[in-house]
């Protein structure tokens, strides 16, 4: 179940959002649990250390590309899908970029607007195309 994984790996960068605490600090409200396999555990571990080890690179990633958006006016959820996907495509680097792109799009879908999922799915092709 790698798609409820990268789910509890969003919720926990998106709570860090509006949390200032570091990723030990930082209460995972969402119950790993959930996974029955050991390996999507870990999955949601190193993706979420992964962006705690990055989160600068990661910004300046994303931010270079909002050509028409201050960085603070993007909605924070789609900031979080950006960063989880990010993260998955520039440091994990073990799973293909459209399956990336397509489950960050499908969380859009979830828990964006109307809008979140063409915007994510526009930064997270132009931050491929530099991978």
């Amino acid at each position: 179940m790698r798609a409820l994984a990268r789910e509890i790996a969003f919720k926990k960068i998106y709570e860090s959002m509006f949390n200032q605490n570091s990723n030990e600090d930082l209460q995972l409200l969402f119950d790993l649990d959930n996974l029955t396999d050991d390996e999507d555990k870990q999955f949601v571990n190193t993706l979420v250390q992964l962006y705690f080890d990055n989160k600068i690179e990661i910004d300046e990633t994303i931010n270079k590309l909002l050509v028409d958006y201050s960085p603070e006016r993007i909605f924070k959820i789609d900031r979080a899908i950006i960063s989880l996907a990010t993260v998955e495509m520039k440091y994990y680097k073990q799973t293909p970029l459209a399956v990336v792109i397509n489950e960050a799009v499908n969380l859009a879908k979830k828990y964006g607007t109307d809008k979140s999922y063409s915007f994510v799915n526009g930064i997270l092709k132009s931050i491929s195309k530099e991978i």
